[in-house]
């Protein structure tokens, strides 16, 4: 194998470490404006009140009919949500029309891969798949929704809104493609 040969397979095994390596950790996109209590040494802050849209849904679920594991969870947020109906969650079929669509807004919006169902977006948290982590983020994210109030996933998306992150996101991968291309060339 030639060394430029040899340079292209380290850039390109490089590459998909880095994209597993972001597929893999599902974090929200932004600090939320509910943050925790900082304790400086002459105050403690509070976490300031979010208001929510009520007409509009502080949870957002993605399921697919005859899923196994869309039936748990949704179990779990029926239970979570029990004498607290007043937070709004909105439910998408995945095979709707419209649905994946939307799920793609919000999994860039969220920097989450969406490989898998359910996804239940909880203000600014996204859940992915079923087992006991997502257990355990999904009553964590809701308790903390019901307690300080969050904001509406679908806030992110209406009007089809650009936002600066995604789109750095995407002209760097664009970018490393045209170098491997350039590479390739050598």
């Amino acid at each position: 194998m030639t060394r430029e040969g040899r340079w292209f397979v380290v850039l390109i095994g490089m590459l998909l470490i880095a994209v597993s390596a972001y597929a893999q950790v599902q974090t929200p996109s932004q600090m939320s404006s509910t943050q925790e209590q900082v304790q400086t040494s002459s105050q403690t802050v509070a976490p300031p009140e979010v208001k929510p849209n009520t007409s509009a849904p502080m949870i957002v679920v993605f399921y697919e009919d005859g899923c196994p594991h869309c039936v748990t969870m949704e179990g779990l947020l029926d239970e979570l949500l029990a004498g607290h109906e007043e937070v709004p969650v909105a439910r998408y079929e995945i095979n709707a029309p419209g649905s994946s669509a939307l799920l793609w807004k919000l999994s860039a919006h969220y920097g989450i891969v969406a490989t898998q169902v359910p996804v239940i977006f909880v203000g600014d948290q996204a859940i992915v798949g079923a087992g006991r982590a997502q257990e355990i983020n999904l009553r964590t994210a809701v308790g903390d929704c019901i307690q300080l109030g969050c904001p509406s996933p679908l806030d992110y998306v209406e009007g089809g809104k650009a936002v600066l992150k995604d789109i750095l996101i995407v002209g760097a991968f664009v970018g490393l493609f045209i170098a491997l291309l350039i590479l390739q060339g050598l």
